[in-house]
């Protein structure tokens, strides 16, 4: 029995964080909050003793690979971090929040193994921050000050100074092992360009959790209308854009009697600003940009095909064409807590502030495959989440690497048990199968390389993400016109980066 329970322990460990999707500022894009958790028990009789010349620590988790006399005499680590209030960088002292107490754990563990002293600066950095953010940096490499060590910034940011020639490439920093599974893979591959690698993250983010796209059901609407909860047909592989559509026909009731479609109604699918609708591209196995067989970033065929005009077709249909699908361009997230919805498309952050304090019973599912073709699902992940990089001017990269490696290795250990293994699979889960497809939604993150280049390919305006996004936010399809309006600028966006990005710094 106890054997038996450290081998799942370790397999569950062993899956890597993964995460990617707002272009522009927008207020619900940005909200954030922290999580107040509070751990099972665990009985010390569940858990095996593991010798210490082991892979794995007593708790079943791998073992990082740091050499333990590594000492750095009590060195000070400057991180120059984005602003916000999920618990992911610094936690002033433990208070029973779960989640912030694991932070304040890795944290003070990476101090004493390492020898240093973490400290922190923070600034604004979200979408309608993030170039001061990156301003800031360059000003500070430019001067010759070298103020940071590490810097852990927004999507946005990285791309940024990566074109700007700010940062290490971390394939040739010692002590970091992307091996280690609590790093990325999928971003790893993603991010490795011309052998080159600027910006990564892993277990070290807490935002790629609280930024996964998922569907919300609601249960008690669903039995309203004597419908079947689709958990069932989500564990099948058989979950897909059809079946939400269809499902989400005939729901509609006029519930503030004003005599029009309102945020006040019930609706099949309610859907809040358009950087949510990337649940739907992504969702059904789609890409904006590809690398070529030289490494080259190209134009993915997706972004014009049958499929993505489909698609928005279908959107349309719901959204614009009947009155059972709502979609808004701002509004406030709390409406999610009302109830008055069969499905909602949210983040693990709108879970986490609107729904799990409130008295809808809802299930969760994974974001559709666009039909029963599509091998696996995939999970889209919000623009709001964290890359960690190291800039140019770094006094030691040595240290900076270390600092890293450890920082990942004990967020793996401490933050992302305590924040995905108890807070979502355990806390935030209200039927019997939540917490399985917690797991096959995070097992599925996926990402898009056209997003921490956002900016450079047209950004908020005329970049082909949020170009798709239009289509659906003004109610047409004309995709086919304006993508070839706009195609050839794109495809020469992409030179112009895979060439900085050959350059190196």
């Amino acid at each position: 029995m106890k054997r038996t329970l450290s081998a799942i322990l370790a397999l569950l460990m062993l899956l890597g964080v993964a995460c990617a999707a707002i272009g522009c500022s927008n207020p619900v894009e940005e909200q954030e909050d922290t999580v107040s958790t509070t751990a099972p028990a665990v009985a010390e009789s569940d858990v095996e003793e593991v010798t210490t010349d082991s892979l794995y620590d007593s708790k079943g988790y791998l073992k990082d690979e740091l050499d333990p006399t590594l000492n750095f005499n009590d060195e000070v680590v400057n991180i120059f971090a984005w602003e916000h209030t999920l618990p992911e960088f610094y936690v002033e002292e433990q208070s029973g929040n779960i989640v912030e107490d694991a932070v304040y754990t890795r944290n003070a563990n990476t101090e004493s193994r390492l020898g240093v002293k973490l400290e922190f600066t923070f600034a604004k950095g979200n979408s309608s921050a993030f170039k001061e953010f990156c301003k800031t940096v360059s000003n500070s490499i430019d001067s010759g000050e070298g103020a940071y060590d590490l810097i852990g910034c927004y999507l946005r940011s990285a791309g940024v100074l990566t074109l700007e020639h700010k940062l290490v490439d971390m394939l040739e920093v010692n002590h970091l092992d992307f091996e280690k599974p609590w790093w990325s893979s999928t971003l790893l591959d993603l991010n490795t360009i011309n052998n080159r690698l600027y910006f990564i993250s892993g277990d070290i983010a807490s935002t790629l959790i609280y930024q996964m796209m998922f569907i919300v059901y609601n249960n008690d609407l669903g039995e309203e209308y004597n419908l079947t909860n689709p958990q069932e047909i989500a564990l099948e592989g058989k979950w897909t854009q059809e079946l939400l559509f269809q499902m989400a026909q005939g729901i509609y009731k006029d519930l503030d009697a004003d005599g029009k479609k309102s945020e006040g109604d019930s609706y099949g699918l309610f859907s809040i600003t358009h950087p949510l609708l990337d649940i739907f591209y992504m969702g059904a196995d789609m890409s904006y940009v590809i690398p070529d067989k030289d490494g080259n970033l190209t134009l993915s065929d997706d972004v014009l095909s049958e499929k993505s005009f489909a698609i928005i077709d279908r959107l349309n249909a719901l959204y614009q064409n009947s009155n059972d699908g709502f979609f808004i361009k701002s509004a406030s997230a709390s409406l999610y807590s009302e109830g008055n919805s069969l499905f909602y498309n949210v983040t693990g952050q709108h879970l986490s502030n609107n729904f799990r304090g409130s008295e809808v019973n809802y299930s969760i599912l994974p974001a559709p495959k666009y039909d029963e073709t599509q091998e696996n699902y995939r999970t889209a992940v919000a623009f709001t989440h964290t890359m960690y990089c190291i800039p140019i001017d770094a006094k030691n990269t040595d240290k900076s690497g270390a600092v890293l490696e450890c920082m990942s290795s004990e967020a793996y250990r401490n933050v992302t048990p305590a924040l995905f293994e108890t807070a979502f699979k355990y806390q935030y889960s209200k039927n019997p199968h939540d917490a399985e497809l917690f797991e096959i939604i995070r097992d599925n993150v996926v990402f898009d390389i056209s997003r921490p280049f956002f900016d450079s390919l047209g950004g908020d305006s005329t970049s082909p993400v949020r170009i798709w996004r239009m289509q659906i936010e003004n109610g047409k399809n004309q995709l086919s016109s304006t993508g070839k309006t706009y195609r050839s600028r794109w495809i020469s966006a992409l030179k112009t980066i895979s060439s900085e990005l050959k350059e190196g710094n």
